[in-house]
């Protein structure tokens, strides 16, 4: 198990992928869509958004499991204030952004949807 990586390494790797993605479409002097030049790239992009939009809730509610067990352990301290406080703030904070990502998930199917039928007629790139 010593090759497993640490799930902030996942996470971190995550935001970089979407560092990625935004630097590669940003639009340059040679094209007006970066990278992008067809709707099926839009289509599978967005897909992938909204897979990894699904995954978030996941992801947070684990998180505040953790912080929950620690905190009942008895294992943590803060720099400053009552160690309840802060969990409880992170605690919620987490629920509010696991609505926000089942939202943005949802946004983003409806996004995929509407890209479907798109396609492209104009000329190919190289």
């Amino acid at each position: 198990m010593a090759n497993a990586r640490k799930p902030e390494n996942n996470a971190d790797t995550a935001a970089e992928a979407v560092r990625k993605f935004n630097h590669a479409t940003l639009p340059t002097a040679r094209s007006r869509s970066g990278s992008l030049h067809y709707p099926g790239q839009a289509y599978s992009s967005v897909a992938s958004f909204k897979r990894m939009a699904q995954y978030l809730p996941q992801s947070f509610e684990q998180t505040r499991g953790f912080l929950t067990r620690l905190h009942l352990e008895g294992t943590l301290t803060a720099d400053y204030g009552q160690v309840a406080d802060h969990v409880s703030d992170a605690k919620t904070a987490l629920a509010e952004a696991s609505r926000c990502a089942d939202m943005l998930a949802d946004a983003l199917n409806r996004a995929h949807a509407a890209l479907s039928p798109i396609g492209y007629s104009g000329g190919i790139e190289d």
